[in-house]
């Protein structure tokens, strides 16, 4: 009877420190900002913030608009190092595909160098704030 007594104390005090920090996941923040490329704003594209090797957080992204974003799902970015993917897509010059009774489709493409998204060289440190966080990012070809 002691040793159930003891084991279900055992059990209560692991449930009482190690669930819940777990189940609210890592901090995170808000993160907002601009996205230029040679000077003119990115109009239409995503950003990716994924955990730099070793960190276990989960990735938050967004679509970039207009050149600004703005990665609130869940809380936002988790603090720590990430690296940046950033994609950006412009429409195909003079290609249109018309699917049977829909409006037409124009196909675009991805104009970032690989440095800024498959073989991104783009790094940040999110920071802990009550505030979102502001990020631009003025990318050069």
């Amino acid at each position: 009877m002691k040793s159930l007594i003891l084991l279900s104390s055992v059990l209560l005090g692991l449930t009482s420190f190690g669930c819940g920090s777990a189940e609210q996941g890592p901090e995170r923040v808000i993160v907002t900002g601009n996205v230029t490329f040679d000077g003119k704003p990115v109009s239409q594209g995503e950003i990716w913030f994924i955990p730099a090797a070793g960190r276990q957080a989960p990735q938050a992204g967004a679509i970039i608009k207009e050149g600004q974003y703005r990665v609130e799902n869940k809380g936002g970015v988790p603090i720590g190092a990430c690296q940046v993917k950033i994609t950006a897509d412009r429409p195909q010059a003079d290609v249109k595909i018309v699917s049977d009774g829909g409006p037409e489709e124009v196909p675009t493409t991805q104009y970032l160098p690989a440095r800024f998204n498959e073989k991104t060289e783009l790094t940040v440190e999110i920071e802990s704030s009550s505030e979102p966080v502001n990020q631009n990012f003025d990318l050069k070809s």
